[in-house]
């Protein structure tokens, strides 16, 4: 076992409370701020007695990424609480979406325990121009545009705030498999301190965590990439909801589109790094257990993850669920495939096409 994983196994276990009696810390500490777990670290070091151990300068590193990320989140909530009493203002209530979520709404009972790079804030895209009109009317400008195929419309930025807004329309890129409008009919809305929001429900908080972390974006799974935040996430998530989290909806929704091994090797990183109970009504298969020993082969693995990348890229954007989804029922899946790569090279040419295949970032 590489020195990146026994840190990442010594990581996990203070997470979950039992912190290993001399793990090598600064291996630890890197992973941890690489996966924007050193809040959560700290957290979970105090709460099991295990803080004390540590050397001075370690205890006063981590003690102040804590405070200083608890600070930076109250000026996030600040931000987003100003946001949306414009909104209100103009008849729109949005949604609350990922780490913003988590400022209002759980699973953490420490607000300083989650990292997040901005906001995220779902509006029916109805009321998108009216949103951004908004956004403007309080100093906001357009920082990147997405573009028109994409499930968010973009980063809003102001200067001297603490985190961009990301303004979606749809909660993922592959939005087929988790539909804004079946969200919104789930949510429940929020009515706290004169502000009125949406709250997701508690299973398409697991499914948003589940796509964001595998499929979403650049394809996690398909690269064999193990997101160590989302995993540890998704445990917060599902011991704060409990039997509100309906498993057998995750299930069937992720089988319809052919997901069952990332669904399965996403909740085997959950189980194995902080001991969520296996929550489906099956054992995982084989191709899951399969896939995460590829991902713990690659954690640490230089080599391993640049030969996976060309390889991730091509199955990602091939992959069964996106060729369903853009081409129909007919044709099957050689077909959909040979038409979206003429389509695609048509449109883009062999540069774009080679370049899409090796992208990292």
């Amino acid at each position: 076992m590489n020195k990146d994983r026994l840190a990442l196994a010594d990581l996990a276990s203070c997470l979950r409370g039992a912190p290993d009696a001399s793990p090598d810390w600064v291996r630890v500490f890197r992973i941890a701020n690489d996966q924007l777990l050193a809040p959560a670290l700290w957290r979970a070091l105090c709460d099991a007695g295990g803080a004390g151990a540590l050397p001075e300068d370690a205890r006063d590193y981590l003690a102040t990424l804590h405070c200083l990320n608890g600070e930076r989140n109250l000026a996030l909530r600040h931000q987003a609480c100003e946001l949306i009493a414009m909104l209100n203002a103009r008849g729109i209530a949005p949604a609350l979406l990922k780490g913003g979520l988590t400022l209002f709404d759980g699973p953490y009972a420490d607000p300083a325990v989650r990292m997040m790079r901005d906001l995220d804030m779902l509006v029916p895209a109805a009321r998108r121009d009216e949103t951004i009109a908004a956004l403007e009317a309080l100093g906001y400008g357009l920082a990147q545009g997405y573009g028109p195929d994409h499930h968010a419309f973009g980063d809003f930025a102001r200067p001297g705030d603490p985190g961009s807004v990301d303004l979606h329309i749809e909660l993922v890129d592959p939005s087929h498999v988790l539909p804004a409008s079946e969200v919104w009919e789930r949510a429940k809305v929020r009515e706290a301190g004169g502000l009125r929001y949406f709250l997701p429900g508690a299973t398409d908080r697991v499914m948003h965590n589940l796509l964001h972390a595998q499929v979403h974006h650049l394809g996690n799974f398909y690269r064999g990439v193990l997101q160590v935040q989302q995993a540890y996430e998704l445990v917060a998530l599902a011991r704060h909801f409990g039997p509100a989290v309906d498993w057998r909806f995750v299930e069937r929704r992720m089988r319809v589109h052919r997901l069952t091994a990332v669904l399965e090797s996403h909740l085997l990183a959950a189980r194995r790094l902080f001991g969520l109970e296996w929550p489906l009504s099956a054992p995982p298969g084989l191709g899951a257990r399969m896939h995460y020993r590829r991902c713990e082969a690659q954690f640490g693995g230089r080599l391993l993850r640049w030969v996976g990348v060309p390889w991730g890229n091509l199955r990602g954007s091939f992959a069964w669920h996106r060729m369903r989804a853009l081409h129909g029922a007919t044709g099957g899946p050689l077909g959909w495939r040979s038409r979206h790569l003429r389509q695609y090279l048509r449109k883009k040419g062999m540069g774009a096409g080679l370049g899409r295949l090796l992208r990292r970032h």
